[in-house]
């Protein structure tokens, strides 16, 4: 009765003994020999030289034992990869993808976030048409305060500067994606930091045209404009929520400067630890002790070697290089004239 229980304990020592080795899935496998004929082909699209060998082993020579074919797809794709830098194999994937299914809005961006911003853009600029279409968009309600104006007034003029901090948001976003991704080294992973920029830079834009106080008089003469235009005066308004909108870093730092200005006046100087002040003037007392230690062995190398020299060197002599070695001692440092 205990002998089958002996021998399943037997198997299972020998079992955990020898562990069977670990199998590669072969879908992982078929799906990175995929992504090397996408690599391939951005290659050649691109007119790189594409080494015979690599496309000899990936159309037909890859082996059928897993382990083999593993290693084999592996060395095919680190070349590869290699070869299409600094375009990422990532951002080359996303956009065979996008072009295989052919999607209508393709002709908007080979990437899903070019084409979401640019909806966004396109919106914005047609919201800023229509919302001038108002009665309530005039050059006296645009130069107004956002506590001057209320009601409807209030809300088409926040909307059309809104409008116009969308539109420059857009535009920035539009211009650093559009690039990384003419460059191959778009990654999907920041998307949400391009929007995150999106919504600070509508920030910016009202923080710019409402809350931060700018004499419209002054931008206008400092253009050569008219200064008592109203018109001006509101398409500046409008400018520079465009403008908040593009450089959103630009709100940021002039906010942040005024807050390190205040902090400045209010927060006391911070008196220096003494611990902290005791070491430096230790280590600089160091570095001078070595520096005057440094002189003195090179002033007696150099009468040694005079001594060496000349073995006749008279009495007074030898006392004026003595002297010179004494008043270095004495004053720290090198007499400028020597005695002869």
């Amino acid at each position: 009765m205990d002998m089958p229980h002996t021998d399943e304990l037997d198997a299972q020592q020998r079992k955990a003994n020898h562990p069977e080795p670990h199998i590669v899935d072969s879908e992982f496998l078929n799906q990175l020999e995929n992504e090397c004929e996408v690599l391939a082909h951005y290659a050649f699209s691109k007119g790189l030289t594409v080494p015979g060998k690599l496309m000899r082993l990936l159309n037909s020579d890859l082996s059928e034992e897993t382990d083999m074919r593993a290693q084999q797809i592996t060395d095919i794709y680190n070349q590869l990869a290699e070869l299409v830098a600094p375009a990422k194999p990532q951002t080359i994937l996303l956009m065979y993808e996008e072009n295989k299914e052919a999607s209508p809005f393709l002709f908007l961006g080979s990437v899903p976030l070019i084409r979401r911003m640019m909806a966004v853009a396109l919106i914005s600029l047609f919201s800023l048409i229509g919302l001038s279409l108002s009665g309530s968009i005039n050059n006296e309600n645009m130069v107004s305060s956002m506590f001057d104006l209320e009601g409807t007034d209030l809300l088409y003029v926040q909307a059309m500067l809104l409008a116009s901090a969308a539109i420059g948001a857009s535009f920035a976003g539009l211009f650093k994606a559009n690039s990384y991704v003419t460059q191959g080294i778009y990654d999907p992973k920041h998307e949400s930091s391009y929007w995150v920029r999106f919504v600070v830079g509508l920030i910016s834009g009202i923080t710019l045209t409402q809350l931060i106080p700018i004499n419209l008089d002054s931008v206008a003469q400092s253009n050569d404009l008219i200064a008592d235009s109203e018109a001006n005066h509101a398409a500046i308004r409008i400018t520079t929520a465009l403008l908040g909108g593009f450089s959103a870093n630009l709100v940021y730092n002039l906010l942040d400067r005024i807050v390190e200005t205040l902090k400045s006046f209010i927060t006391p100087k911070k008196v220096q630890n003494p611990a902290v002040l005791r070491q430096q003037l230790e280590n600089q007392y160091r570095k001078e002790k070595l520096q005057f230690v440094t002189q003195l062995s090179q002033e007696l190398l150099l009468i040694k070697q005079e001594l060496a020299s000349d073995e006749n060197m008279c009495k007074e002599k030898m006392q004026d290089r003595l002297t010179q070695y004494l008043e270095i001692l004495v004053n720290g440092e090198k007499s400028s004239a020597p005695k002869k």
